[in-house]
Parts: C-alpha cells; sequence; structure tokens
C-alpha cells in the first residue's frame, strides 16, 4: 500500500492494549496482526478501566509498531449503566477532537464501542472526506431494548435508527460477524425495502470473529497446572470464561448448577468478570452450592491453562441476541480443543454450526431438564465428547484463525481505501 499519510488507518475504540478483556483482546490481536501485514496503524483509544484508577498508561505509546493514543475520559465503574454510560460519552467526545484535529484524512475504522461513535465517521466525511468503515461487534438500538435499557421503538430508538440510516449510507463498508447479525444491521439502519437496501448488502461484509490462536492452544487436562492447584483433574468441569455481560444467559446455566448440585462429579466454573458475575456470587453463596467455583480473568499467559480445565466450555446468549452480537468467547472454546456447551436459540447460525459438524451440544435457553440430561450423557460416554473438542479445533484451524480474518481485513483495507 503506498503512504500518502503518516498512517495508513486509524482506529477508535475505547479498549485496546493493556485493556485485554472483552473487545480490548479482539482489537489488540487484530490490530498486532495487521500491523505485522505491513499496515502503519494509529489506534485512538481510552485510559484502561479494569488496572484500577491509581494506574494510567501513557498518553501516547508504540506497542508492536502501533501507535496509541490514550484520550481522556472518566473512569467510573462499568457496573452500573450511568457509569459505563459516561465513561462512554466523556470518550467519545475527546476521541472527536482528536480525530477531527489530528491525520484529518488518514482513514477511519470505527468499532461500536461506544455504540454511537458511527457519528464521528459522518463528521469525519462532511468536514474532510475522509472514509471510513464500520464494525459492528454490537448492534444498536436492538440490544438495549432487548436488554430493556432503552424502550423499545421509543424515541431515543427512533432517533438511534436514523443515525444508523445516514452513518450506514455514507461508510465506505460495513463489517458484521455472522449471517443473522447482516439482518440485524440492515433492520437497525432502517434498511429493509428502502432504495439503499441493495447497495448497503453489497458494501456490509462478514468476517467472523477469530480466536487468538497464537497463544491458546489445546491442552490436556492432566497437563493443567490451574486443575492441579483447584483439584478438578477427576471432574467433569463444565467452565464460562470470559465476559459476564448482560446479553449473557447467566441465569440458566446457574439453574443447571443448582439441579446438579448434589452429583458430586460435576464442577461449574465461572472465571472472569462484568455485569452478571454478581449474580453468579450471590446465588452460589445464597444456595451453599459448593459445586461452583467464581474467580476473576486469568492473565493472558494463563489462558491456555485455563481453559484446559475444562471439558466442555459454555457459550451462552439471551433469546433474540444472536441479531445484535457474536459470542468471541465460542472461539476460545475451540481453540482450546474443548466441546462446545452453547445455550442459545436452536434456529441461529450458531447453534446450527455447532450441531452439524459435531463440535459440542446445544440447549434452548431455560431447559435445564435437557441440559441435565445431555450431561449424564457426556458422563456416560466421555470420548464423544473429547472427540467433539478435537472436532471444534479442526473446525477452528479452517475457518476461524486469527491470521484468516486479518487477511480479509487487510483486502477490504486496501481495497477501499
Amino acid at each position: 500500500m503506498l503512504r500518502k499519510n503518516r498512517y495508513d488507518l486509524r482506529i477508535v475504540c475505547q479498549l485496546f492494549y493493556p485493556e485485554l478483556v472483552s473487545t480490548g483482546q479482539t482489537l489488540t490481536e487484530l490490530a498486532e496482526e495487521l500491523s505485522s501485514q505491513g499496515l502503519k496503524l494509529k489506534v485512538i483509544a481510552s485510559q484502561p478501566t479494569v488496572l484500577g484508577k491509581s494506574k494510567k498508561v501513557p498518553k501516547l505509546i508504540e506497542y508492536n509498531n502501533i501507535s496509541v493514543v490514550r484520550t481522556w475520559s472518566t473512569r467510573l465503574s462499568k457496573l452500573t449503566f450511568f457509569g459505563k454510560l459516561i465513561n462512554l460519552t466523556t470518550f467519545f467526545i475527546t476521541a472527536s477532537f482528536e480525530v477531527l484535529l489530528h491525520d484529518r484524512k488518514v482513514p477511519l475504522l470505527l468499532l461500536t464501542n461506544p455504540p454511537y461513535l458511527s457519528v464521528l465517521g459522518r463528521l469525519s466525511k462532511l468536514f474532510y472526506k475522509t472514509n471510513y468503515g464500520v464494525l459492528l461487534f454490537d448492534i444498536m438500538p436492538e440490544q438495549a431494548e432487548l436488554l430493556n435499557i432503552i424502550k423499545q421503538k421509543g424515541l431515543l430508538s427512533k432517533i438511534w435508527r436514523k443515525i444508523n440510516h445516514f452513518s450506514y449510507l455514507k461508510a465506505s463498508y460495513v463489517i458484521v460477524l455472522s449471517k443473522d447479525m447482516l439482518e440485524g444491521a440492515i433492520e437497525n439502519a432502517n434498511l429493509i425495502g428502502s432504495r439503499y437496501e441493495d447497495e448497503c448488502r453489497k458494501k456490509t461484509e462478514i468476517i467472523h470473529v477469530w480466536s487468538d490462536d497464537r497463544i491458546i492452544k489445546p491442552v490436556p487436562k492432566n497437563d493443567s497446572v490451574m486443575a492441579k492447584q483447584l483439584n478438578v483433574g477427576n471432574k467433569f468441569v463444565i467452565q464460562y470464561s470470559g465476559n459476564h455481560g448482560r446479553f449473557h444467559d447467566i441465569e440458566t446455566l446457574m439453574k443447571i448448577a443448582e439441579t446438579m448440585r448434589n452429583d458430586n462429579r460435576v464442577k461449574f466454573q465461572f472465571i472472569g468478570e462484568g455485569y452478571k458475575k454478581r449474580i453468579v456470587d450471590s446465588i452460589k453463596k445464597e444456595k451453599h452450592l459448593n459445586n461452583v467455583y467464581s474467580n476473576t480473568y486469568v492473565s493472558k499467559d494463563m489462558l491456555s491453562d485455563s481453559l484446559a480445565m475444562a471439558d466442555v466450555g459454555v457459550v451462552a446468549q439471551m433469546p433474540g441476541q444472536e441479531r445484535v452480537c457474536y459470542p468471541s468467547k465460542l472461539l476460545g472454546v475451540m481453540s482450546s480443543g474443548r466441546a462446545v456447551f452453547a445455550i442459545c436459540s436452536k434456529n441461529c447460525e450458531m447453534a446450527k454450526m455447532i450441531e452439524d459438524n459435531e463440535l459440542g451440544y446445544v440447549i434452548e435457553n431455560n431447559d435445564v431438564e435437557s441440559a441435565v440430561k445431555m450431561i449424564s450423557l457426556c458422563l456416560a460416554d466421555p470420548k464423544m465428547t473429547q472427540q467433539r473438542g478435537i472436532n471444534a479445533f479442526n473446525y477452528l484451524q479452517k475457518n476461524f484463525t486469527l491470521k484468516q480474518a486479518a487477511e480479509k481485513y487487510y483486502s477490504l483495507i486496501k481495497f477501499n481505501f
């Protein structure tokens, strides 16, 4: 790529290294791989919030040949809606100044963190004719409506969809993570049936999320240091690892754990943080669930070891969420060579992929009875579960590696800019 500017691309997202949780880890992995392919990147992010208020990183750093600019924002607790909203809004304001005042002609890739960040692309296009793309990790306002954060089809929802509409029209490209999300994106931008629908569908690319298979590898359970420390080597471990978000069906998994509380062969693990972590800890304490283990995130270098404790890795989505997001933790489970235990609608793209390719097991939300039967089947035939873990790893290697995803991003960015 011939450079007319100091950078080839500016990426704007609230979370980035060293905040290696959720979107921060996913975006960092992508940026590292794009940089290794020759793109000169500038990332505009906020100060990390998970490191604690007393710990800050420098405003300007070079990380793996990536220039990272930290803009000021509040650092309130992300576990409350208003804390998270204020953090996102203050970041949006300061990031807007950074984008509109520096390197104005450098193309933009905007994420949905905050979810109204595409407005910044529209402003850059209007003032400086800057090309921009939008990466939709979450589709709003539908997700907020499903979570009852905003009123369904209310005034805010209508305004949001109009903003989506105009941002979509002016974007050079839009990236979604699944076919289900493509339909959600088109509808949430008021494009269904419009004269712009075909044009917008054509410029929307489906690039599945990935696992960082550079560091997450299949590790035998007997070799896991953490499995030995927690004495779960002889247990059937059902592990939920990652963000405990509002849109994750933690409730169904806790009901399963409560139903199986007297089965000493089974252990439920909840590793990570998030809004619903309080539900896990509260029910565990209230119900005296000794079969439930709860702890915070592990460091990146220990992730393979942690995932190796599992016999099945859980992916849990609340009903309707398949249209507005795609669980990145699915690929972590597959990369670790473990069978997937999915709690979601059986009609969604993810569920069909798992069942059609025998990558694990799928149960509907709140179907505790079927879940218990499934776990009993796994206990009776452990080789079947192990084989599905092997299938999951092989399927990921063919379809969902970080390198494969980055190559698609690189081609799309190069073609459009």
